[in-house]
Order: C-alpha cells, then structure tokens, then sequence
C-alpha cells in the first residue's frame, strides 16, 4: 500500500513539476517576446546612442532660454547625466560638454541629420513597442505628427522635471536633512516618468490598476538598479584598468541597454497582466486610461 502510494506520489510530483516547467517556460517566451526582448533592447540602444547627443542638445539649449537656469545650468547637467550613466558622471559631463559646444555651429545639414536621426529613432521605438502591447503601430502622418510632438515636448518635460526636482531638493534640504526623502521623490518622478512612458507607448486603451502597477514596479526596478549599477561600477576597476576613459563609453552602452530591457519588460508584463486576466476585453470607460 505504502508502495502504491508512494509510486502515485512521485507521478503527481513530476507531473506538478512538468506543469510548472511549462508555465515557466511559457511566461519566460511571452516576457521576452520568444527572446526576441533582447534583440529590440539592442536596437534601441544603438539608436539611442546616435540620438543621445541631439537630444541633450536641445534639452540644454531650451534650458539656457530660462534665465533660473542659467546659474544652475552644472547642477542640472549634473541631474540628468546622472541618471543617463549613474557613475562617471562628472566625466561624461566634460564629453557631453565639449559635443554640445559643437553642436552650435551645425548648419542645415546638421538640423536635418538630427531630425532624421530623432526620426528613425522614434520609428524604432514604437515598431518595438507595438510588439510589447500587441497593438497596431500609428499610421505614417500619425507616427510623424506624434514624433515631432515628442521632439518638441521632451526638451519641455525635461526642463518640468529638472525644475520640480530641483525645488523640491530645495524643499527637502530647508526642512529635512535626510537623503531619504530626497530619493523618495527622484523614485516616485521615476515611477511617473515609466506610467507616462507606457501609456504614450501603447497606442490603446491601458486598464488603470494595471498600467499604475506595472509603471511603478517597473521604475522601482530602474530605480533599484541603478544604484547597484553605481556600487558594481565603483568596486570593478578591471574595465577602467584595462580600457582606461574609454570604459566610460562602455559604461555608458551597458547601461543604456540594461534600461531598455528593464522598460520593455515592464511593458510586455503590463500587456501580460491584460490577457492573464482578459481585462482588455472587460474594460469599461471608468477602468481604462
């Protein structure tokens, strides 16, 4: 009898152990897009890379516009370099410089290089990001009035967020002196960013819940790696030994990578929460956003 049972047992065990085998399979194929994630994360790193520089340009030179900024134009470098590469910004900083001194005696060649570089960058971003949402990618005259509405407005929301953190770090230092506040609320603009982010990105009808954890769980993850980012950069010298400054730039492509992974899975897990649960099917106009 003891036998019997034992033998019932085992077969139930590995039949549970298959089944979740499968499971883990099938969810680990959907999260990556059947490993297709890695590939698109790449893609848009290459991009980024050649639109990084055009684009900071037009960040800095719309801060410029604003008299405030002028006397804490280092300090907001500082802010945003800092979350394009956690470590090494100082240095960055310097490189960055010396591209956006350069970057005043483009001619009209250079504007058009830049725009079709933004251009094919924003094609890239939502062919991908149709893929994470299974949802139509926008018509041509849609897709273009829609990247030059993001030309224009990333400068804007930049220059928003850099001047709301900054009165804020204002705020916090005057009434608390602790750094726990003060990354409280780079997490919390973080977390709206990605909620912006995904919802601009999906091109359809998101479910609230859904869309507002996926976002904040998506930029905790960024939030919480980018700080182990800093720590591993700061105790592996072997890159900086063996590339000396030119580390930097590799630094700088690993994270760039590592951010688009952490994105793009957070998209595709909000879209898997969609159809785990059919929410997309149930939405009614009080539950979608």
């Amino acid at each position: 009898m003891w036998r019997k049972w034992l033998n019932h047992w085992q077969k139930n065990d590995k039949s549970l152990l298959a089944k979740v085998r499968h499971t883990i399979k099938l969810a680990y194929r959907f999260l990556t897009y059947r490993e297709e994630m890695f590939y698109y994360a790449s893609s848009l790193s290459f991009y980024t890379i050649f639109a990084l520089v055009p684009m900071l340009f037009i960040t800095f030179s719309v801060l410029l516009a604003f008299s405030h900024f002028q006397d804490k134009i280092v300090d907001v470098e500082r802010l945003i370099l800092s979350n394009i590469l956690p470590a090494n910004a100082e240095v960055v900083m310097n490189f960055m410089n010396t591209f956006l001194e350069n970057g005043d005696k483009m001619g009209v060649v250079g504007v058009i290089s830049v725009f079709i570089t933004s251009l094919l960058f924003f094609r890239n971003y939502e062919f991908i990001t149709s893929k994470m949402f299974n949802s139509k990618p926008r018509k041509f005259f849609d897709s273009l009035m829609m990247y030059w509405t993001m030309i224009t407005l990333f400068p804007l929301a930049s220059v928003a967020m850099v001047y709301l953190s900054m009165s804020a770090q204002e705020i916090l230092d005057t009434h608390f002196k602790s750094l726990v506040y003060s990354q409280a609320f780079v997490w919390f603009v973080t977390c709206v960013l990605f909620l912006v982010l995904f919802r601009i990105s999906a091109n359809k009808p998101l479910h609230k819940t859904t869309l507002f954890i996926s976002s904040f769980v998506s930029g905790s993850i960024w939030f919480v790696v980018k700080n182990l980012f800093v720590y591993y950069v700061t105790l592996n010298t072997t890159y900086s030994t063996l590339y000396g400054s030119v580390s930097i730039v590799l630094f700088l492509m690993v994270w760039i990578y590592v951010s688009w992974l952490i994105i793009l899975f957070g998209m595709r897990a909000c879209q898997g929460v969609l159809q785990c649960f059919a929410l997309e099917k149930s939405l009614t106009q009080d539950d979608m956003i």
